[in-house]
């Protein structure tokens, strides 16, 4: 059974002193590698389907819900925990009054960590606004925010997971108009072949916007060939740190050009916020996953009077980093 442990590795070399002038044994140094438990060694190996060609119907709806079945997660000194998917191929429709302007159909994506195949509302959590995934090609319209499928993570408590119980976790969306390909986020597969009497993952298309409550009949569809992309990540104890500098804005033409640098190890998204207080922060911008940090924010996002804008990043680690905040006043 190939599963996913990359653990965290740390090193801990002992000295064999033999002489007298031998150093004494290096210390034990902290890993910022996070720990994945996946139905594949590699969660990069996720490729099928959400990328483009054939979508295998492998849509995430209000009928179609996912489960894997994952092993107890490593022991170790992990201090945080996430769930995540790998989703792409988002729908799109066209903006009213603006035939030749598309936009993500609006829905929600969702997940759930158990140790059997039932999910309580508390053991579900938001993972995914469609306007934020990666979105399916047109062939008849310019769509902005077309790519490649991408890994969305979500953080639970970490006493959800298990060390000594397999562990279940499961993705749909509550979205109503989420019942086909046609309007519905893809989500990623593998290769992935098993055995009779060895299923790992399922396909329930008998729920009605919501997980299994009861591990009866749950496991509806087994498969058997393919592995669905979900997975747990598991953080360590680490001193890592996310620096964001050198954040400006300029407003013409009904834009706000807002541009700033990201210091981090593993940088992994980036993305701006507002706020009219700098008390509570709003996000209005879509993810960055790389460099060149730059947004271009359309005027009407902005407060009657202008706001506030700051830029954030987090690493792979789940650390997160934010840069001072500069006033912008809305154009007229």
């Amino acid at each position: 059974m190939i599963i996913s442990l990359l653990l965290a590795a740390f090193a801990a070399v002992s000295a064999n002193a033999q002489d007298a002038g031998a150093e004494a044994a290096a210390p034990i140094t902290t890993s910022r590698l996070p720990a994945f438990v996946s139905l594949k060694p590699n969660i990069n190996d996720y490729t099928r389907f959400a990328d483009g060609g054939p979508d295998g119907n492998w849509y995430i709806g209000f009928n179609s819900a996912w489960i894997v079945r994952l092993p107890p997660a490593p022991t170790g000194d992990f201090t945080r925990a996430f769930i995540g998917a790998r989703v792409g191929r988002a729908k799109t429709r066209a903006r009213a009054g603006r035939g030749w302007d598309r936009e993500a159909i609006p829905g929600k994506i969702y997940m759930g960590i158990s140790q059997s195949a039932s999910f309580s509302s508390e053991q579900s959590f938001f993972l995914a606004e469609t306007s934020d995934l990666p979105l399916e090609a047109d062939a008849r319209s310019a769509v902005a925010g077309i790519g490649q499928s991408q890994w969305f993570w979500t953080e639970v408590p970490i006493g959800l997971i298990s060390t000594t119980a397999q562990n279940y976790l499961v993705v749909w969306s509550p979205t109503e108009e989420f019942t086909g390909a046609a309007n519905a986020p893809i989500l990623a597969a593998a290769d992935h072949k098993r055995g009779a009497g060895e299923e790992q993952a399922w396909l329930n298309q008998k729920i009605q916007g919501v997980p299994p409550r009861s591990p009866e009949g749950a496991l509806q569809t087994p498969i058997n060939n393919l592995a669905p992309a979900l997975a747990i990540k598991l953080v360590p104890v680490n001193d890592a740190a996310v620096g964001v500098n050198e954040c400006s804005a300029a407003a013409a033409n009904n834009l706000v050009q807002f541009q700033f640098s990201v210091d981090a190890e593993n940088a992994q998204t980036a993305w701006v916020e507002l706020s009219s207080d700098q008390v509570e922060w709003k996000r209005i911008s879509g993810y960055l996953r790389q460099p060149p940090y730059h947004f271009s924010l359309a005027n009407e996002r902005l407060l009657a009077k202008g706001g506030y804008l700051r830029a954030a990043a987090q690493d792979q680690l789940g650390n997160l980093g934010y840069c001072d905040p500069v006033f912008v006043s809305k154009q007229r």
